[in-house]
């Protein structure tokens, strides 16, 4: 199934840095594709992070997308309807035994419920 038929939301793929006042890389936020179908889920979550012992919930978030983007997994995905925005922890392309063109799979990390 194509992320054309599941599409439930379109995305902004951010890509890029820039220095800040002090030196430091920091994200540029500059648009590579706007208004891009995807197929955003949160696809589990657990309860204690392993790096704390302070009790966080922790959401793991699925995102499909079309081949065509390219998306690495230094950029940043906007969800338009809602303004949030994800790091792209991990890229997947799934075999093809056919040889089309397949979607590909990310794993992000929400960093921000309100907007870039």
């Amino acid at each position: 199934m194509s992320v054309a038929e599941i599409a439930n939301t379109a995305v902004t793929v951010y890509r890029g840095s820039a220095e800040n006042q002090f030196g430091e890389a920091v994200d540029a936020n500059i648009p590579l594709f706007t208004g891009v179908p995807a197929f955003i889920a949160e696809t589990g979550k657990s309860v204690q992070d392993p790096a704390s012992p302070t009790p966080r919930t922790i959401r793991q978030v699925t995102c499909q997308l079309p081949a065509v983007t390219g998306v690495l997994n230094t950029d940043r995905i906007m969800d338009e309807s809602t303004g949030d925005v994800f790091i792209v922890i991990s890229v997947t392309k799934p075999p093809t035994i056919i040889g089309a063109p397949v979607d590909l799979v990310l794993g992000l990390k929400r960093v921000t419920a309100s907007g870039a």
